[in-house]
């Protein structure tokens, strides 16, 4: 068998950018989404606590006083923006799930084709092939 050494001059940067973009979508998609199910969980916990700050009441001599935390606090625009977004549910943590995977997406692109470039300036890979047989070509 006659044996070939070949050299990889250059890697073209379009496809490295592709396939890092592809796998980092797919390998982010999972704790895309249970990041964003922990998030819109959180949410959802910490706009009913700060609802329940809007009737707190002290005991006074038999009588009760009420205090409204929510407006003493001025927490009425974080209340209304945590109670929009608690609304979204299913689909905002879809949403954010797949808006998280595709930025991911693009770091993953952007680390491919930076090696490409690295590799590009500095590297040279040396392969030794070898032909094969015709007979085991059909298999």
């Amino acid at each position: 068998m006659q044996t070939r050494a070949l050299i990889i001059k250059r890697i073209a940067l379009g496809s490295l950018a592709q396939w890092g973009f592809v796998a980092g979508i797919v390998i982010a998609c999972l704790p895309a989404f249970v990041c964003s199910w922990i998030f819109f969980t959180l949410v959802q916990t910490l706009r009913g606590l700060i609802a329940g700050w809007r009737d707190v009441g002290i005991d006074f001599l038999g009588q009760r006083l009420s205090v409204n935390l929510v407006e003493v606090l001025k927490l009425q625009d974080a209340l209304a923006s945590l109670t929009n977004l608690a609304s979204l549910g299913v689909f905002g943590i879809a949403l954010v799930g797949l808006a998280l995977a595709a930025l991911l997406g693009v770091f993953g692109a952007l680390v491919m084709t930076l090696l490409g470039l690295f590799y590009n300036a500095t590297g040279r890979v040396r392969l030794e092939v070898e032909e094969v047989p015709a007979q085991l070509r059909e298999r």
